[in-house]
């Protein structure tokens, strides 16, 4: 798909992206999508190239194309980007043993940094454990390290 959605108005691009996303998840077929949107790319793909002069320069998850930029080209493309809706709560956790008592805020592993962030602003607690889907838990952070994740470390 080439620029399938650069024409639509905001509201229905996002409708469009998420139908999108939920029949990517029903037929689990590969799609190709090209865009000049880094934000639309961040959503909809699980693998992001980004290329220059035909050529690709860097390849990975969203996550690893803000987080790790490969080189000051990147560094710059990304640097716009909403850090708090790309990376996972997962990337900047500081894992626990499995043994650790789960007492107060939860979060599943794979939920993004803003919506952790809404949790510890809106509660009591200072601090989340996130957990896989069973409920164990894998990791704890604050809002301090959740908002430094935010940040871009590239100027």
């Amino acid at each position: 798909m080439d620029e399938a959605y650069s024409a639509l108005d905001p509201l229905i691009r996002m409708d469009m992206q998420s139908v999108l996303l939920d029949l990517q998840k029903e037929i689990k077929k590969t799609i190709v999508f090209i865009t000049h949107d880094l934000d639309e790319a961040l959503r909809l793909g699980d693998q992001i190239a980004i290329l220059r002069d035909g050529e690709v320069i860097q390849q990975g998850t969203s996550q690893d194309i803000v987080l790790r930029p490969a080189d000051e080209y990147i560094a710059n493309f990304v640097k716009e980007v909403n850090r708090g809706r790309v990376i996972h709560v997962d990337a900047v956790m500081t894992p626990v043993a499995g043994n650790h008592d789960v007492n107060g805020a939860t979060v599943f592993s794979g939920s993004s940094i803003d919506d952790a962030m809404k949790l510890l602003a809106h509660g009591s607690d200072s601090d989340l454990t996130i957990t896989d889907p069973a409920g164990k838990p894998l990791g704890t952070v604050d809002l301090k390290r959740l908002a430094a994740a935010v940040v871009s470390s590239h100027s």
